[in-house]
């Protein structure tokens, strides 16, 4: 009797495996013609920018209750107001959850995040959504099928584990941003308590851009007070709170680094191990086929590309007419285009070519907006032991220019949020959050436009993470059950264990998912054209001639163009058409001055030495701006003070 209720037990689970692992699809798919993502936020997330200024946080209130065991509760009351005249569907909060810790390469603090509950006084949808969000959780409240508007009250409360620190001089501390210094919008009446297991015997406050230590009123108590004067936005505030040591238990911080049995004989008969075997084998084949089949079907009919019929490649219907569109068909031949598309800068011809906004597409707009001359990029030397740094400066650009978009104003912003001049090192480990918005802002601006109908970055990122689940669940379930599952498999006559048979193809069934998933972003018609004109225009630089360019007009065609033959990769052949036409010049007695744009050397080098340095500017900004933040774990009142923006934890947020 035994045996056979281990047969049983062992079907009815490979059963119920089997039919949870060839699951084919998730839950719910975007529907074709879906609405696009609203301009702030969206399921996809974008942090807000360049915003109306009257949406603002009115009313902030922020309880922190100091747990035993090092965790914090905390509770946000926020009263939100909506920019006027727009619906929206509610508001997100961003928490830190992940911190460098003593400036460590391998190692960054954690704190979990748990316990999320909201509710809204004055009667907005509080639907909850969280996701990862670089080093924070967003945490999304609101209805996709609902808007508010006017103003609204939320009730937000979450627990951080592990937060509070051991100081090391018989205290503790909890050191907190109540508003973080990437926050893109005012924050009025902003005021914050601090309780815990006994009373706080020190507090202070600081408020002001990232690194600012303006002080702000604090009160040590048995509920410390702190106010905080109204914030413009890039403003944060940082409070401290000092307890006891004694009355905390354990405060190890939580590191994580920066990157899982068998028993012999049967408990089956042979018969059933076979049938059980051949069972587990034939999942293990049949997931894979599944997933290519569902896959391959889901991007013939979503992930690819519509094309209007009867035009050129690259054209549009006039205003009035319209064209019959298709969907896929053989790439199109392109014809050469001597300028990118029409109002399309170099960051979205980028996003378009990939369909992703990369890191080159947002710093190849640094240098567009340069050009432009919204600012100037200048190299300092800083000798042979230290690598050389570049410095921005704020400059006004020409009259009657096109107004910026909102991820190029939201760039601009930022980068200048601490004054007129700033040098590039200065934004290391605070500027990513404003890189991921403007990552975000970019993937809305090409929807905004037709030019896809989701977000590329949205339509990839569930299927993506669909087969991530398959490949870890198949690399776990190999490791964990191969040995338990001997024992049932030993007589079964099979030459290969059927757990790894099953486990790999769990394994290929979701890289077949995340190869599959990654060519689900589809472009619409006008987005095919746009994409047809700029490929045109890349085969212009990657063919033009020195004998097609006039000396006179070098030094401007060679600015404005640049940044797109950086996105493309064709700098350095870019500037060797142009050292050709300087060269042709000086030949016949002119000279070619040197971009306005740009400080640096100008010598025989010339264009060269220009290109080349934009593309180290390129690749230096690109790991700068993304470097994350970090914490520590030290005091907030010693080693200099405290500061905005360097505390554990903190939230910033806006509305979507």
């Amino acid at each position: 009797m035994p045996r056979r209720g281990g047969v049983w037990a062992a079907l009815l689970l490979l059963l119920a495996c089997l039919a949870a692992l060839t699951a084919s699809a998730p839950a719910a798919a975007a529907a074709p013609g879906a609405r696009a993502p609203e301009r702030v936020g969206a399921w996809g997330g974008a942090a807000p920018a360049a915003l109306p200024a009257q949406e603002q946080a009115d009313s902030l209130r922020t309880s922190i209750e100091a747990q035993e065991d090092g965790s914090v509760v905390v509770t946000e009351d926020i009263t939100w107001r909506f920019p006027e005249g727009e619906d929206r569907h509610g508001i997100y909060r961003l928490v830190r959850v992940r911190a460098g810790y003593r400036d460590s390469e391998t190692q960054y603090r954690y704190y979990e995040l748990s316990g999320i509950e909201v509710t809204s006084p004055t009667g907005a949808p509080t639907d909850i959504t969280v996701e990862d969000d670089g080093a924070d959780r967003r945490i999304r409240i609101g209805s996709p099928s609902e808007t508010v508007s006017g103003t609204a009250r939320y009730v937000v409360r979450y627990r951080l584990a592990h937060l509070v620190n051991d100081i090391g001089d018989g205290t503790a501390e909890v050191y907190y941003d109540v508003v973080s210094t990437a926050s893109s919008f005012p924050q009025h009446d902003v005021r914050a308590t601090v309780t815990g297991p006994a009373d706080v015997t020190r507090a202070a406050c600081f408020h002001g851009p990232y690194g600012s230590t303006d002080p702000c009123p604090a009160t040590p108590g048995a509920s410390a007070e702190y106010t905080v004067p109204d914030l413009a936005a890039e403003e944060g505030a940082s409070l401290v709170a000092s307890f006891p040591r004694e009355a905390f238990g354990d405060l190890t911080p939580d590191l994580r680094e920066g990157d899982v049995g068998s028993s012999g004989g049967s408990t089956v008969t042979p018969a059933t191990a076979r049938t059980l075997g051949l069972l587990a084998t034939g999942g293990g084949l049949l997931v894979p086929l599944a997933a290519g089949t569902l896959m391959g079907l889901l991007v013939w009919r979503r992930g690819r590309d519509e094309r209007y019929a009867g035009l050129t490649p690259g054209l549009s219907p006039g205003a009035g007419e319209s064209a019959p569109v298709v969907v896929g068909g053989p790439a199109p031949t392109v014809a050469v285009q001597f300028t990118p598309p029409e109002g399309v800068q170099p960051g979205l011809v980028g996003t378009v070519l990939d369909e992703e906004a990369g890191l080159v597409d947002v710093t190849a707009t640094i240098i567009d907006l340069a050009v432009r001359g919204h600012l100037r990029i200048g190299r300092e030397e800083r000798g042979a032991f230290r690598s050389d740094d570049w410095v921005l400066t704020r400059t006004t650009p020409p009259a009657g220019g096109p107004p910026l978009a909102p991820y190029e104003q939201l760039l601009h912003e930022s980068l200048f949020a601490a004054g007129d001049q700033v040098a590039l090192s200065s934004l290391k480990n605070r500027f990513k959050p404003t890189v991921d918005a403007v990552q975000r802002l970019m993937y809305e601006e090409v929807v905004e436009r037709g030019w896809f109908r989701r977000s590329p970055q949205a339509q990839r990122s569930g299927w993506m993470a669909l087969g991530s689940v398959l490949v870890g669940v198949g690399v776990l379930g190999g490791f964990f059950l191969a040995g338990p599952a001997s024992g049932l498999f030993a007589d079964s006559g099979l030459p290969v264990s059927p757990v790894w048979v099953l486990a790999g193809g769990l394994v290929v069934g979701g890289l077949v998912t995340r190869a599959l998933g990654r060519r689900m972003a589809a472009r619409t018609a006008e987005g095919s054209a746009v994409l047809a004109r700029s490929k045109g225009f890349e085969r212009y630089l990657a063919t033009a001639e020195a004998n097609q360019i006039r000396w006179e007009e070098a030094q401007d065609l060679f600015s404005r163009f640049l940044p797109y033959a950086i996105v493309f990769g064709l700098a350095d052949r870019w500037a060797a058409v142009f050292e050709e036409v300087a060269a042709a010049a000086a030949a016949a007695g002119h000279t070619v001055v040197s971009p306005l744009w740009y400080v640096g050397s100008w010598g025989d080098g010339g264009f060269r030495d220009v290109a080349s340095s934009m593309d180290s500017f390129s690749t230096v900004a690109a790991g700068t701006l993304v470097s994350t933040p970090g914490s520590s774990g030290s005091s907030g009142f010693s080693g200099g003070g405290g500061f905005s923006g360097g505390g554990g934890g903190g939230s910033s947020g806006g509305s979507w």
